[in-house]
């Protein structure tokens, strides 16, 4: 026995909803996500004077909020949208470090920065940083609220320690990432003038070279 013949309305209805698919597996999302980096600031200010020495930078620690890879952007106090046109070419913890690192160079021209990774006597100072908030809200203000320490070689003394909380207007990063990123790179060139004022507070000493044994 022969099979039923298909019904044309049945036909048509599996027609189009393969073609309606289709469309919707090809239609393009429109928009290309971008990816941005946190800069080093070229408005730093007149360069401190310092002794000589070099300086640990460590890792710097991040809130969870922060870990993704698209930029935040803050709705609210409590909210928290994340862009799918934005994202960030580096982790925003790597980033930090090494903006902060690059613009305490420029600030402190006769210290040297260490990042993560020294023996004791490599440095003569180390800091840390620890980020509660580091975000743009939907109105483009960007704000940076950070606790920094700055310690002894193995962390034995306090040198100093302090709370940053700085804000810059600019533009909401939905619209102009690029922009917002800006505003972001301008806070971290903030703090990292506090914290190049209080290096610069200490006496600071050569990293010592390492200890060779004589052969026998």
């Amino acid at each position: 026995m022969s099979p039923s013949p298909i019904p044309n309305s049945i036909l048509a209805l599996a027609l189009t909803g393969l073609a309606l698919a289709g469309c919707s597996v090809l239609k393009p999302s429109g928009f290309t996500p971008r990816s941005f980096v946190l800069m080093p600031s070229s408005n730093l200010g007149a360069p401190l004077e310092s002794s000589s020495g070099s300086v640990g930078l460590g890792f710097v620690k991040l809130p969870g909020y922060l870990f993704g890879k698209n930029m935040a952007m803050r709705q609210g106090a409590h909210e928290v949208v994340y862009l799918p046109q934005a994202m960030w070419a580096e982790r925003l913890d790597h980033a930090l470090q090494r903006v902060i690192a690059a613009n305490l160079t420029t600030l402190l021209p006769s210290c040297q920065v260490r990042l993560s990774a020294w023996r004791a006597e490599e440095v003569s100072a180390e800091v840390y940083l620890i980020v509660e908030q580091f975000d743009v809200d939907a109105r483009g203000e960007c704000t940076l609220k950070a606790a920094w320490r700055v310690v002894s070689p193995g962390g034995g003394q306090v040198h100093g320690a302090g709370q940053f909380q700085g804000r810059r207007p600019g533009p909401a990063p939905d619209t102009d990432p690029d922009g917002a990123t800006a505003s972001m790179s301008a806070l971290a060139a903030d703090l990292s003038r506090t914290l190049a004022e209080a290096l610069a507070q200490l006496s600071l000493r050569q990293p010592q070279s390492p200890t060779l044994n004589p052969k026998s």
